[in-house]
């Protein structure tokens, strides 16, 4: 953003008026609506959209010409940056030379398959899919033909896109009760509840005492082994080295929802950074750099279930490993099995980290920062958080505030701290020092400042 320049967020708004009359709530996903700040006032939801021109490495520009450095990445996936030359020069290679959707297989289809298999610890065979919601669905029903049970448990805080069968308390009100499922859209039967149980997240005792009453209807525990969509929680030690035991113990999958932390926290995923291995695992968003693309990973004898004929899974889907977002994977995961890049997005995520708490304390503000390097989140708490309900004693306004300065100031953080803190390795030391010297001044103004803001109902949020 020039220097001195006014922000002003002007076009965005009357953007999003005319969205109003063309588009359901003037977006095509909820999670782009934004109510903090009120930085316009449109429609019944006092809510609105920023309009994006375009991106490129780690920048964008919305329509208002306001230029930010990106750590939203498109709620994560821009893992080497927007529009890497690498990726793009492949994927512009194949569109226009050799098509974009055959209906066949491909070469490009196994060579790709097999660098995530050897990417992925708990992978011997994988299947492409084209969102993350459709992989872990496909998980879910792979984890009930083996098990021959229904019941899937999962946790609160922990979004597994918004398929019927998962929609459920990923975001629920504070006040609501823990264990006691909170679905999250109309249209859902209210029968499909009954195949859902909610555990609070980092509690052993909890989880293992419905486990021992339950196993015989458990299919699987679906879990992201870090809180991407809770502001990075991460788990307590030994927690999903437990969770793998307790399935084993007891004829249940364990299945990681990676479709944040694959490729993001390391080229393993959370497998490899906590080494522990689940039955199954579910990939998006980072392995792709953003193109659409998904994967499910795991032990040959689950995942030979998917086929046809009696007792098998049906899987299909008429842009499932299509040549251009398999390009855009290959290329991605090519890059990132140099060591090199995640040593150096560890870096950068660490000295903004480690400068953020020292500002924090600095200042005397009760700081914490969750998550690890490259998937990380501020809060204003006194209190430790440790799972989702804990997530209520940290100050949401104080968020709000230093989210907006940052804006003012060239630096693009999500309007919600349920959402991460992400970087690329397209971040420059240019950008890692404007990013510092502007947490220094938004954490500073902060403090003691009101804003007219709106405040954040989390039970309507989601991710993509």
């Amino acid at each position: 953003m020039a220097k001195n320049k006014v922000f002003k967020l002007t076009k965005s708004c009357e953007l999003y008026s005319k969205a109003l009359k063309y588009l359901p709530a003037g977006v095509d996903s909820n999670a782009r609506l934004w109510r903090n700040p009120r930085f316009c006032y449109v429609g019944p939801a006092a809510a609105a959209s920023i309009f994006i021109k375009r991106a490129y490495g780690s920048h964008i520009w919305d329509v208002d010409s306001n230029e930010y450095i990106d750590y939203r990445l498109g709620f994560g996936p821009v893992i080497l940056g927007h529009s890497y030359p690498q990726v793009e020069k492949a994927v512009i290679k194949q569109s226009k030379k050799n098509g974009v959707i055959y209906g066949f297989d491909t070469e490009l289809e196994l060579e790709t398959a097999e660098r995530l298999v050897k990417a992925v610890p708990c992978a011997d065979t994988v299947r492409f899919s084209s969102s993350g919601t459709e992989a872990t669905l496909h998980a879910i029903r792979l984890a009930r033909a083996y098990t021959k049970k229904n019941v899937i448990l999962k946790f609160e805080g922990h979004y597994h896109g918004w398929s019927d069968y998962l929609l459920y308390s990923a975001h629920p009100p504070y006040t609501w009760p823990s264990t006691k499922p909170f679905i999250h859209s109309a249209g859902v039967p209210k029968e499909i509840e009954k195949f859902i149980i909610v555990e609070p997240w980092n509690n052993f005792e909890a989880v293992e005492e419905t486990v021992k009453k339950r196993h015989n209807e458990i299919a699987a525990i679906i879990t992201e082994p870090i809180m991407g969509n809770s502001g990075g929680v991460t788990p307590r030690g030994g927690y999903l080295k437990f969770l793998r035991e307790l399935c084993d113990r007891y004829n249940i999958l364990l299945i990681f929802d990676e479709v944040k932390t694959g490729f993001r926290v390391a080229y393993g995923g959370a497998q490899e950074l906590y080494g522990v291995q689940p039955h199954i695992a579910t990939y998006a968003k980072s392995m792709s750099n953003g193109y659409p693309i998904s994967a499910v990973a795991g032990q040959r004898e689950i995942m030979d279930y998917f086929g046809i004929g009696p007792g098998k899974v049906t899987h299909s889907g008429t842009y499932n490993a299509n040549p251009v977002c398999l390009t855009a994977a290959n290329e991605t995961m090519k890059i990132l099995s140099d060591k090199n890049v995640y040593r150096n997005l560890k870096r950068y995520s660490l000295r903004l980290m480690t400068s953020i708490e020292k500002t924090a304390k600095d200042l005397e503000i009760p700081l914490q920062i969750l998550g690890v390097p490259g998937l990380f989140q501020i809060f204003y708490s006194k209190k430790l958080i440790y799972d989702y309900s804990s997530l209520r004693n940290s100050v949401s306004d104080f968020y709000v505030k230093v989210q907006y300065e940052l804006m003012k100031r060239g630096i693009l953080l999500d309007a919600d701290n349920q959402e991460c803190i992400y970087t690329s390795y397209s971040h420059s030391e240019k950008d890692l020092d404007k990013t510092i010297s502007a947490f220094k001044e938004a954490l500073k103004k902060a403090v003691g400042t009101t804003y007219d803001v709106v405040p954040y109902n989390s039970s309507e949020s989601g991710s993509e």
